[in-house]
Formats: structure tokens, sequence, C-alpha cells
């Protein structure tokens, strides 16, 4: 059984520089992590061993710094953290502040912002909470309501980094043919683009195709449709105790990739025990 691994699998400058952040920190403080620091069970746990907890707010805590999540949060947040006195190490990954700033500094010239990703994922709520009015959030074409928007005034358009392309593509499309004045940036980061590409170029020539990440990560789970849509028997895991030997069955060739938030000794076990399989 021939096993292709993706060379875009696994971490992401953006994941890799939030981690090392969380890891190389001074551990002269009581820390905690706002959120996840990335959604990666394995890292979490780590981090817990170090001593470094996650929190979902600030509020009654004793905590003397927090580490910012890779996804990012409400600027309110940075507020809340100076009035407490609470030292703040940011690991937003830099794709993410970007956005931020764009979004602040175009509300600010009149733009009504319009953001394409999941309203209750980290980075989305982040990105809503840089702005004054709130975002316009659309999820799919479907989510688009034209009652709400104005002819006469102009948008920005961006994006989760992490969204499908084709999803973006559609909505912005759909907006400039209906006649509204958008202005459109492209913030998908280019590792997820490449990843994506990638993953569907693997699936379509292999019989069966794993895609490891957390079920809480939105990249993997983009991953997992994308791979789906071109092989049937495509698999998400966590790990490779995941793993079932009756999927391989009868497979020539098995593609693997995994999302920005995985480990590599995560990904190297899993072709370890792959191979393993394979051996049977």
């Amino acid at each position: 059984m021939e096993i292709i691994l993706a060379k875009s699998a696994g971490f992401c400058f953006g994941v890799h520089r939030a981690v090392d952040m969380a890891f190389k920190t001074e551990e002269d403080k009581k820390t905690y992590t706002l959120g996840h620091i990335i959604h990666n069970e394995t890292v979490t746990r780590k981090l817990k061993q170090k001593g470094i907890e996650s929190v979902e707010a600030l509020d009654n805590i004793p905590m003397e710094k927090v580490i910012i999540r890779a996804h990012g949060v409400p600027e309110a947040v940075y507020k809340e953290a100076e009035s407490k006195n609470i030292e703040v190490l940011d690991a937003t990954c830099p794709y993410v502040t970007k956005i931020h700033r764009l979004v602040s500094r175009y509300e600010k010239e009149g733009y009504r912002i319009i953001v394409i990703g999941d309203a209750k994922h980290p980075e989305i709520i982040g990105i809503n909470g840089w702005t004054k009015e709130g975002c316009i959030i659309y999820k799919n074409k479907e989510d688009v309501d034209f009652t709400e928007l104005d002819l006469n005034k102009k948008y920005l358009i961006v994006s989760q980094t992490t969204y499908k392309k084709e999803v973006v593509d559609g909505i912005v499309k759909l907006l400039e043919e209906a006649g509204y004045d958008v202005k459109f940036i492209n913030t998908i980061c280019n590792a997820t683009s490449e990843r994506q590409e990638e993953a569907k170029e693997i699936s379509k020539e292999v019989d069966a195709m794993i895609v490891i990440g957390s079920s809480f990560s939105s990249n993997t789970q983009k991953l997992f449709e994308i791979c789906k849509s071109y092989c049937q028997d495509t698999y998400c895991i966590e790990e490779a105790k995941d793993l079932n030997a009756e999927w391989f069955k009868s497979k020539n060739k098995v593609g693997v990739t995994a999302g920005a938030s995985t480990p590599k000794d995560v990904i190297e076990e899993v072709l370890e025990v792959l191979k393993g399989m394979d051996a049977q």
C-alpha cells in the first residue's frame, strides 16, 4: 500500500509561533491561555502539565499573565487585561491581526464590514470585536440577506483565514453581481490555500484519504469536506489510535494530510501505524 503524505500537513506559521511562545514563556507568573491556544488536545494537555491552563474569560481568576490564543480576541479583552494589570503575551496569528487592523480602519472610513466565516468560531468572534457597529457574518451563500444591505453603502469583505476559497469567492461574486459597492480583500492565508489545494489533488488520485486534526478545528473540517468530495473513503481522525484497519482493505494508495493545529509527532505516529497495517 502506497502512502502519500501532503507536504503541507501540520503546523502552519501562525500555530507554530503561538505554540512556541506558550512553551517558552517564563514561569515567573501564574499564566493562563484565553481559550485553547490552538485546537489540539495534545498541545492543551502538554501546556497543562507545564502549569498553563485554559480559561474562557478574565473574570475572577487570580492570573498575572495571559496568553492570547492564535485565533485572536476582541479589542475589549486587551483593555480588560490592562485594567486588571494582567501581562499579555499576544500569540494571535499575524494574518489574523492584519484582519483586525483592516476592519477597524475601513469601518472608520465609512465601510460596513462583511466577514465570511463561522460566527461561532473564535477567530470570527475576535474579528467582530474590532468593529464598533459589529460585522455582517455569512457562513455561506444561503445566509446572504439582501434586505439588510444597502445599495448606497460601501462594504469591505474579508473572511476567516481558514475558510474554503470556493465559498468565499461565491459570496463575493453574488454581492458584486447584485450591484453592491464591495471591496474584497482576500484574507485566506497562503498556508490554508496551499493545504486545501494539495489535499484536493492528492484525494483525486488515492483510494482512501486520512485527515488528521481536532474535531473542533475549522481548517481540519474544511480539509475533510474537500477530500470527501473527491475521495468517498475519507476519514477524519485526531490521532493514530483512531485508525481502523478495515478502512484500508483492498486499498492500493492512501493519502494523508493534517490540519494546521496538528503536531508533527502525531502525524508521524499515524504514518507508523499505517505502515504497520500494510505489513500485516
